[in-house]
């Protein structure tokens, strides 16, 4: 293999792809990029056997050819390097780098050792706006963490009905949906990501504000495809819970609230919680339009802030963890939120006031 490539597009598609390779002391392969010069393209690969990631950048190939070196220190190399014209070619087992002042000898390991990524079959074909599903993800995820003894809520489940692709992550305690439009749509389905997928789409997203992004499903797998990027991924198999039960149909009072004073009296309540519990607690007086929030330690002391909010329905009070609160709020694309409240005992909901689309829902700490 010989190819000759400028730098900087030598390290966008190192930098795109070379994150998802980790230190894998089993299968040292893993730890590796592909590297492959054909049909006129060169491409850059890396996997975890979960996830695979491809790049394609430009470039002039004078042979065809491929190898697997270290993803870490391949990238982290190209970065320190001047602009200019890189030549990378093999030769018995041994990458060389070669720039202007430069000649680097880089050991390779077989490329036939590198796992294939799947291949899967473009029929089941969705077409997004990448900012709208970025978006998306980024209010859907920040809930979910990876639960071994319930992988079907270790990811974010993707419910797809018409032109709408509903988005929801959860970790038992509360939970985040969000929904997009579908420009382009096959048929209605339900699917679960693992989140480490999401995480990685989200992070290759960021660069792509005007793109749209296809996406294919199979039975057990996805692809998407963002410009000259691919990301398969493995799909979680099992139901995801019927959350929409836990979502309260009805509300005795709701709030609507300056999200900036609320997350600073958040912040200063907070220093007052219970070590360990993180309460603190609400009491919405309507007839005062007063929202008071307060936290008390026998340890440390007492805090009482009032804030005003314009308040409908009954005086209502309700304990939260204040990390899931600022969490919700911190997702708020709006000057004001909406809190609404059944009881203490039921899941509160938190809206923003323009964006109907997104929902976040907590479960309350009972006293």
């Amino acid at each position: 293999m010989k190819i000759i490539c400028l730098q900087e597009n030598l390290i966008k598609g190192l930098q795109t792809v070379s994150h998802l390779a980790g230190k894998n002391i089993n299968l040292p392969i893993l730890n590796n990029v592909l590297i492959e010069a054909s049909d006129g393209q060169i491409t850059f690969t890396t996997t975890n056997l979960e996830i695979g990631i491809n790049c394609k950048i430009r470039g002039k190939i004078e042979r065809d050819g491929k190898c697997t070196v270290p993803a870490k220190l391949i990238t982290d190399f190209i970065s320190l390097l001047p602009k200019g014209n890189i030549t990378l070619e093999t030769k018995d087992n041994i990458l060389k780098v070669e720039c202007a002042n430069d000649k680097t000898s880089i050991n390779t390991m077989s490329h036939e050792d590198f796992p294939l990524l799947p291949t899967i079959e473009k029929q089941k074909e969705y077409t997004i706006e990448a900012v709208e599903i970025r978006n998306g993800l980024k209010k859907a995820s920040f809930p979910v963490y990876v639960d071994t003894n319930r992988p079907e809520i270790s990811g974010v489940f993707f419910n797809i009905i018409g032109d709408k692709l509903t988005l929801v992550g959860t970790d038992s305690y509360r939970l985040s949906e969000k929904t997009v439009h579908i420009s382009k749509t096959s048929s209605d389905s339900s699917l679960i990501i693992p989140i480490e997928t999401v995480s990685e789409l989200v992070r290759i997203l960021s660069d792509f504000q005007e793109d749209e992004i296809k996406f294919f499903v199979e039975e057990n797998q996805i692809l998407f495809e963002i410009g000259n990027i691919e990301i398969v991924s493995r799909l979680i198999d099992g139901n995801y819970p019927d959350y929409k039960q836990i979502i309260p149909k009805e509300t005795n009072t709701k709030a609507e609230i300056d999200v900036f004073e609320f997350v600073s009296a958040i912040k200063r309540t907070s220093l007052f919680c219970k070590p360990g519990i993180n309460d603190i607690k609400l009491n919405l007086v309507a007839e005062k339009s007063e929202l008071v929030i307060s936290s008390t330690s026998d340890q440390i002391g007492e805090n009482i802030t009032v804030i005003t909010a314009k308040i409908e329905g009954v005086d209502n009070d309700i304990v939260f963890n204040y990390k899931y609160l600022l969490d919700g709020l911190n997702n708020i694309e709006n000057d004001n939120t909406i809190l609404e409240i059944i009881d203490n005992k039921s899941a509160g909901i938190l809206k923003s006031k323009k964006d109907e689309n997104f929902v976040y829902i907590i479960m309350p700490i009972k006293q």
